[in-house]
């Protein structure tokens, strides 16, 4: 399978998981809300082996994805590993971001794209893997308002 058969399948799942997660009715217990959550994860190595360092993933995130989901997400290191079009096993570290937003998912899916393809164009990357799903989140106590 080449690279774009593969990204375009990658595409068409992720569309299937928003479709579910939009047409989902999600009840929440009180004190909490439906919300939907990405977790995009990033691979710290370019198409080349190079590495990405964590000062540009540090301005990345600051000047990219922080932007673009102000209210909060989390950021944690991983370990991952991929079979890319060369068929060759590739390990890498990962960044995991996880976000969790209570908008309308074509809303919040464009924002995630955005940052999707401005990682890979930066970096010399494939891409971003992406993982959709809808869930209930808040915080408790609840924060005042």
């Amino acid at each position: 399978m080449n690279a774009r058969v593969g990204a375009l399948m990658g595409v068409l799942f992720l569309l299937l998981v928003m479709a579910g997660a939009a047409g989902a009715s999600q009840e929440c217990p009180k004190g909490v809300e439906p919300v939907t959550n990405y977790r995009m994860l990033f691979g710290l190595k370019d198409k080349d082996d190079k590495a990405i360092t964590e000062d540009q993933w540090q301005r990345f995130l600051a000047g990219e994805i922080t932007p673009r989901f102000p209210a909060g997400l989390t950021v944690f290191d991983a370990n991952g590993q991929w079979l890319p079009p060369s068929g060759k096993l590739e390990r890498e570290p990962v960044k995991v971001v996880l976000v969790a937003v209570s908008e309308d998912p074509a809303q919040s899916i464009k924002r995630v794209h955005e940052i999707s393809a401005e990682y890979a164009k930066r970096f010399n990357q494939y891409a971003v893997y992406l993982m959709a799903a809808s869930s209930c989140a808040g915080t408790y106590p609840p924060v005042p308002g």
